[in-house]
């Protein structure tokens, strides 16, 4: 899961929860005050009904009965003080069965409702919701107790609203949350993507860019600083490897040059008969060595020339010439193994880009489709092309080498026999020479082989727009 999507869960749930906090504060203050409301109009009603009859203290409890209290629109009744004795009580009170509740705090009790035309939002069963409560009260200057009721259909409505509305709300605060949440997670990680794409992009070829840093102390700069000092430090390492290597080859080339020649003259001068055989062959090894000493080195000075390099001056140049000649080349090296060499090309392959350097690039792979051959081998030189791309394949039998090989040969100094490469005078250097002038030209170049049978090389260069 990327960083993105952990940064937005993250606050989403942390919103999540702050919103569900906040929405139980608010229902359970909504949720307090109509139960307050409800319990002030209990007390106002059974005040009410005490206020009856001390303004009818001249009548006869039956009579307050008769044309009162029975009237009472609310469930009422009054008992004696003390005791369960009935004094009083409303229409409403014959119809409904609220149990008897002592004074004290309000009770939601559920109540049968006996008359069917009365509609308190009843169920099947004829049971309702009712809010109840008793108070003792001064009437007709004895004290009673009163028991008041009031439905409490529309208050649980209400509450069911509140409670759908604010389950609505928090899902939809929730959605709106993840939408934002996404949204900032992907403003907060823009900076990281910027810095990924440059560090993506910066190689041994442009490490000298730079991830750009702000004015702020926050910490997406003090990363970018961060970063900018490994880069210091390693293009610091490259460029001193990279000069060091070139310095090197360079100071070895002259006196390699030196003893080759002077070696080539003592092996081909009158001398060489005089010497025993052991010595003789001492000095044709010496010789060898050092001529592959030389290759070598000559080697190390190309790709580190390769590598300082940036960019090159294209020019027309013509594939199949360059192929033709190099065929022609190594025609006595492949007679001397019986290697049969074809071309299969159009006439017209025409590309830009550096012609020595393309013909180094193609000599190479050449080279080694000869050399890591086998006896009576073959080696298939395809071009073909497109209207944007020329592609040259060059396959030859032999050896080939693992697959799982196969990544590693275009690293330096890698041979996949190293014995065989080294009686051959392989450097290790050749492809990786191929894969960097290729990729000067803005090209491509691939390795596959089937190991036992085949080996096949395949550069691609762009066509000139």
């Amino acid at each position: 899961m990327s960083i993105k999507y952990r940064i937005a869960i993250l606050v989403t749930a942390a919103g999540f929860i702050a919103s569900l906090l906040f929405s139980l504060v608010v229902f359970y203050e909504l949720i307090e005050q109509p139960f307050e409301i409800l319990d002030m109009e209990l007390k106002e009603e059974a005040n009410r009904a005490v206020n009856i009859i001390k303004i009818n203290q001249g009548q006869s409890e039956s009579e307050i009965m008769d044309t009162q209290i029975l009237e009472f629109p609310t469930w009422l009744k009054i008992f004696e003080n003390n005791s369960d004795r009935e004094l009083w009580h409303s229409k409403a009170a014959d119809q409904i069965g609220i149990p008897t509740v002592n004074p004290g705090p309000s009770a939601t009790v559920d109540a049968v409702v006996l008359d069917d035309e009365i509609n308190f939002g009843q169920d099947s069963d004829k049971k309702a919701a009712f809010r109840t409560r008793s108070f003792e009260l001064m009437a007709g200057g004895k004290k009673v107790r009163v028991q008041v009721a009031l439905p409490m259909v529309k208050l649980k409505n209400e509450i069911h609203e509140l409670i759908f509305g604010l389950i609505a709300g928090l899902i939809f605060s929730t959605l709106v949350l993840i939408v934002i949440s996404y949204f900032v997670a992907g403003k907060i990680l823009k900076p990281i993507g910027r810095m990924k794409d440059l560090a993506h992009s910066i190689s041994a070829k442009n490490l000298d860019q730079r991830i750009p840093v702000k004015n702020g102390k926050d910490e997406f700069n003090e990363l970018a600083r961060t970063v900018n000092v490994m880069l210091d430090r390693l293009q610091f390492s490259f460029v001193r490897q990279r000069d060091f290597l070139f310095d090197t080859s360079h100071e070895l080339k002259t006196p390699l040059t030196t003893i080759r020649l002077a070696l080539d003259a003592i092996c081909s001068s009158e001398y060489m008969e005089k010497v025993n055989p052991s010595s003789k062959e001492s000095l044709l090894r010496v010789n060898e060595q050092v001529a592959r000493m030389e290759k070598l080195v000559r080697d190390l000075l190309n790709l580190s020339s390769l590598e300082i390099l940036n960019k090159i001056d294209p020019e027309p140049v013509n594939l199949k010439k360059i192929l033709l000649f190099l065929i022609e080349d190594y025609q006595i090296l492949a007679a001397a193994k019986n290697i049969h060499i074809d071309v299969s090309s159009p006439e017209d392959q025409a590309i830009r880009g550096d012609k020595e350097k393309i013909k180094r690039a193609l000599s190479n792979i050449l080279d080694n489709a000869i050399k890591y051959n086998v006896d009576g081998g073959r080696v298939q030189i395809t071009v073909s092309s497109t209207d944007t791309e020329v592609t040259v394949v060059i396959a030859n039998t032999g050896p080939g080498i693992p697959e799982d090989e196969i990544p590693k040969v275009f690293d330096q100094f890698y041979r996949a026999e190293k014995s065989r490469s080294a009686g051959l005078g392989g450097s290790g250097l050749g492809l990786t020479i191929v894969k960097r002038i290729i990729e000067l030209h803005g090209g491509k170049v691939s390795f596959n082989s089937r190991q036992g049978d085949w080996t096949r090389v395949t550069v691609t260069f762009s066509r000139p727009v």
